[in-house]
């Protein structure tokens, strides 16, 4: 048992945890078993990794669902767990971000928690790009897509079960709040019980034993995705020729001055009435990511192989944004595969492009953080996934103690990495040149902790499940010596594991055969 510091959110609060004994559970197992629960989510580190991809967490049944429609706040109480947030449905009008100031679960210290871990509880959601219009003013979208995912959700998390990669252990845990410690008490004991419930049920249908791990894509399926087309049941929201002309127009205000660089992206969608949760599986096979994730509401699936992390906050003030900007694809045998790494490395397009972000983002941290304590600890290293390279910088900083999770959020969403600089500049003519909304694409997803951290990723590399469609978005920075052909390119390679694996599940849609060539062609 933890005691938890009152906070004015909760009068009194409570977190019951136990460690689980033998090896951790499989959460993408577990996962799979919650589906008969409501709003199911996963935060995957598919990509297991000391530094990035350390902990996994698990939950479903949320006890409060928040909405966010533009500067109106839906809240959707399932069953009471928050003082003041109980069972039923009722609106906000007002500024989101004020809004999720006054909803997110709040604590003070926690006193002998799980060992280590940056979630415990609290909520676990997304917030999408047009949300910037609130964060940045001077900015509006005028598109509507038909989606039916919101601006934002988010879901309020009082149970779920954790997993150390490094140390190899488990924990369950189950939150209580109360305007006593009576009833805080109370509801931790029942919370914990429904978690230990999860694990019995999903051992039972599965076993104890968790499955081999899925083989990753080898030298052999990258030449495989290398070598074939897309298919033509492809739709797109920029054709070959629009897609051109949309980068020739941002060279021309980048020529002017008004930009010096434009993210440009496109909507790629195919009917899908598959399972969502076995084409994540197939997504996370075809490109395990540190920052992957799987979340069903009733409005869709999001299923998202992200690799870059938008912002994270530690409950101890500590900043970190890891934007990445440069991408090659992964060659067809080792001697390509280095060169490609050397190339993009050395490209002179791509760490402008880089760099450029980075100003940006040490820009944004400045407006939050203590004076003289933002950095770039890591400028523009070389990442290799499965089916890219990926240069990525560090920027960190100390956030002010005059200031919270929100007010970070405020000062640098939407990533800058998926607007251009300037930012406001970048996003006008995004919304001139783009043709759909991006919603959930090029936002962020994550949790945010109730001791006030949090951890977001990029929404890049993600699928969204929803009205017998799958949809996802790819794109990639604008600057002056952009040309058509090289940013088609880039799009291909980064809509490759998602076509991947959209051919391995649904095989009557898009047939294997028929994945990228070296661009997406005319036909």
């Amino acid at each position: 048992m933890s005691l938890v510091a009152p906070s004015p959110r909760a009068p009194s609060a409570v977190l019951r945890w136990r460690e689980i004994e033998g090896p951790p559970p499989d959460l993408v197992e577990l996962c799979d078993a919650l589906r008969v629960e409501a709003c199911p989510w996963l935060l995957d580190s598919a990509l297991e990794d000391a530094r990035l991809g350390r902990f996994s967490f698990v939950g479903a049944d949320p006890p409060l669902v928040m909405r966010l429609r533009g500067d109106v706040v839906e809240l959707h109480g399932r069953r009471p767990a928050f003082p003041g947030l109980d069972a039923g449905f009722r609106s906000i009008e007002g500024d989101p971000f004020e809004t999720l100031r006054e909803c997110l679960p709040r604590v003070g210290a926690i006193v002998d928690g799980p060992p280590d871990l940056p979630f415990v509880g609290g909520a676990v959601g997304f917030l999408g790009y047009e949300l910037g219009a609130f964060s940045e003013p001077r900015v509006t979208s005028s598109h509507d897509d038909g989606s039916s995912f919101p601006d934002a959700v988010l879901l309020l998390v009082d149970r779920l079960i954790a997993v150390d990669h490094v140390a190899r252990r488990g924990y369950v845990l189950g939150w209580g709040f109360g305007t006593t410690h009576r009833e805080a008490g109370r509801r931790a004991d029942e919370s914990l019980a429904v978690v230990r419930g999860w694990l019995d049920d999903a051992s039972r249908r599965t076993g104890a034993a968790a499955p081999p791990a899925p083989a990753r894509p080898d030298l052999a399926r990258r030449r495989e995705l290398l070598a074939a087309e897309v298919p033509r049941a492809v739709e797109r929201s920029l054709e070959p020729a629009a897609h051109a002309a949309r980068v020739e127009e941002i060279v021309r205000e980048i020529e002017a001055g008004n930009v010096y660089e434009a993210n440009l992206t496109e909507r790629l969608s195919l009917p899908f009435d598959g399972d969502a949760f076995g084409l994540y599986r197939a997504l996370r096979r075809e490109s395990p990511s540190p920052f992957a994730g799987f979340v069903e509401l009733p409005e869709g699936a999001i299923l998202s192989s992200s690799p870059e992390r938008f912002l994270r906050l530690t409950e101890d003030g500590a900043v970190e944004s890891r934007p990445i900007k440069g991408t090659r694809p992964r060659g067809r045998a080792a001697e390509e595969d280095a060169a490609l790494a050397a190339a993009l490395e050395g490209s002179e397009k791509d760490r402008a492009e880089n760099l450029m972000i980075v100003d940006l983002v040490r820009n944004d941290l400045g407006r939050v953080c203590t004076t003289g304590s933002v950095a770039v600890p890591e400028l523009m290293a070389i990442e290799r996934y499965a089916a890219v390279f990926q240069m990525v910088s560090s920027v960190t900083g100390r956030l002010r103690d005059d200031c919270d999770a929100v007010d970070l959020l405020r000062a640098t969403f939407p990533p800058g990495s998926m607007t251009g600089a300037p930012k406001i500049a970048a996003m006008r003519l995004i919304d001139r040149v783009e043709t759909v909304r991006r919603g959930v694409y090029s936002g962020a997803l994550g949790y945010f902790d109730v001791r006030g951290g949090f951890d977001l990723s990029v929404v890049i590399r993600t699928i969204l499940v929803e009205k017998g469609r799958a949809l996802w978005h790819v794109g990639g920075a604008i600057v002056a010596d952009s040309t058509p052909a090289a940013e088609r390119a880039e799009c291909l390679d980064k809509a490759r594991p998602m076509l991947a694996a959209l051919a391995s599940v649904a095989d009557a849609v898009l047939p294997a055969s028929c994945l990228p060539r070296s661009a997406l062609s005319d036909h």
